[in-house]
């Protein structure tokens, strides 16, 4: 199903999808104070290519349960590399080592960050490093999918 949302663009599985999410958040969710949200960015390449980000979607919809606010897609840019999941684990953290720049400032927050997927995590670990040189206070990560 997320397969089939993200890559053969079946944007009606959206709610579908964000209902998985709000059905089993995580259970450390009310323990912590966030104050925005931030989904993970795309490369402006990958964002064209697919014409949405599935995580900002899914953002958007978590944001609005929880009465957070969002942070702009254009908050943190992404370079373009290859899809991390075409590549052995051993290249993943490779392959995005310095992807992320940060275009506003976002100091001493305390962010949820928003993913689809997460396998090895390498993506999530370089974004978090990114946002902690930065000054944000906390990250927390809520991700849709990822291997039992």
């Amino acid at each position: 199903m997320l397969r089939a949302f993200k890559h053969q663009r079946q944007l009606a599985l959206l709610d579908t999808l964000a209902a998985l999410m709000l059905a089993q958040p995580p259970q450390w969710l009310e323990q912590v104070k966030i104050d925005a949200v931030l989904a993970m960015p795309l490369s402006r390449k990958r964002l064209f290519e697919r014409g949405f980000n599935q995580s900002q979607l899914l953002a958007a919809i978590i944001a609005r349960h929880y009465a957070l606010p969002v942070l702009q897609p254009d908050c943190v840019e992404r370079s373009y590399r290859p899809p991390q999941s075409t590549l052995k684990k051993s290249a993943r953290q490779r392959n995005v080592r310095g992807v992320f720049r940060l275009n506003r400032a976002v100091k001493k927050r305390n962010l949820l960050l928003i993913d689809d997927v997460v396998t090895t995590g390498a993506t999530i670990t370089e974004l978090a490093q990114t946002l902690k040189k930065s000054g944000v206070s906390r990250i927390y990560v809520w991700t849709l999918a990822h291997p039992e």
